[in-house]
């Protein structure tokens, strides 16, 4: 109960901190499905191999700057996210770990009685600057044939979507979990998700090859046993670990039972399992309709780690 009444102020050093020298830096956002490993980093350091150090960013730029600049080795990001990132650079990345599918955490909302027919004016879309929020915005324009001339779309990042919400000033939010929660909480209402696109958004660790090669031994580690007991607490409502979840998203116990009933956590022999089976329809999939959506006009595939199958 100590660590957890400590949680806060060491999240501030949990976003904030540098890695040491010589370490592996893991980065990525505050997307709900990575939580269980910076509740790990949190509650219990001395569990993460001592080569690696995760950092929780805010937000999708944030993550691929510091990959794309060399400040991290290694991201939790979105599939799209990191074909995109794989696609606009010569990182050669490769993909170590399958974290989880989405159904429906990935969101978009707009106030109540919001009318999709209703196209006399443009929309204002908020959301962020990254391939996620471009590709769910564009599948769900696909899928109700909207017109590119029906939005604008005006860059916020997730943790001001509640406040930008409560002024009014845009019409509808291109979110994830847990801020897609806040907004729940407001009013807002649900109109399109990625239970409507099965299959299309999953959630990965990857790692630049060269320091794949390096840190092979650790990363196996922090993605096998270390990730399967993080996430095993991570998921029991009686453990510390579902309270620090609770901490870190800033929701209730309600919200986060509903935010986790929304996507599927794998652990390591699940994602093993899907790396082998389903991987390369997914990866073509989701590659396919980045092209379509004209947010790249081809895409650079990413492998996956040697020796991780």
């Amino acid at each position: 109960m100590k660590k957890l009444v400590c949680l806060i102020g060491v999240m501030m050093v949990l976003v904030g901190c540098t890695p040491p020298p010589q370490t592996l830096s893991v980065v990525g956002n505050t997307w709900l499905g990575y939580q269980p490993y910076y509740a790990e980093q949190v509650l219990h350091p001395e569990a993460i191999p001592a080569n690696i150090h995760i950092t929780m960013l805010t937000s999708d730029v944030s993550v691929v700057r510091m990959v794309a600049n060399g400040a991290a080795q290694a991201a939790l990001l979105s599939l799209d996210n990191a074909l995109s990132l794989q696609t606009r650079t010569d990182l050669k990345l490769c993909i170590a770990q399958v974290i989880n599918s989405s159904h429906g955490a990935d969101a978009i909302y707009a106030p109540p009685g919001f009318d999709i027919n209703d196209r006399q004016q443009p929309w204002v879309v908020g959301m962020e600057d990254s391939a996620l929020a471009r590709y769910l915005l564009a599948r769900w324009m696909r899928l109700h044939d909207i017109p590119e001339r029906q939005v604008r779309r005006e860059i916020i990042l997730p943790n001001q979507h509640a406040i930008a919400y409560a002024a009014g000033a845009r019409d509808i939010f291109v979110t994830y979990a847990p801020f897609s929660q806040k907004l729940a909480s407001m009013g807002a209402e649900q109109i399109f998700s990625s239970r409507e696109i099965p299959g299309e958004i999953i959630d990965t660790l990857v790692v630049k090859q060269e320091n794949w090669q390096q840190h092979q031994a650790a990363l196996k580690r922090l993605t096998g046993p270390v990730w399967d007991k993080a996430l095993t607490a991570a998921l029991d409502p009686q453990h510390p670990y579902y309270q620090a979840l609770q901490t870190l998203s800033g929701i209730n116990a309600e919200e986060l039972r509903q935010s986790l009933a929304s996507l599927s956590l794998y652990n390591s022999a699940a994602s093993r399992t899907f790396l082998q089976q389903d991987y390369a329809r997914v990866q073509q999939q989701v590659s396919e309709q980045l092209v379509a959506s004209g947010i790249h006009q081809v895409i650079t595939p990413l492998p996956i780690c040697e020796g991780v199958l």
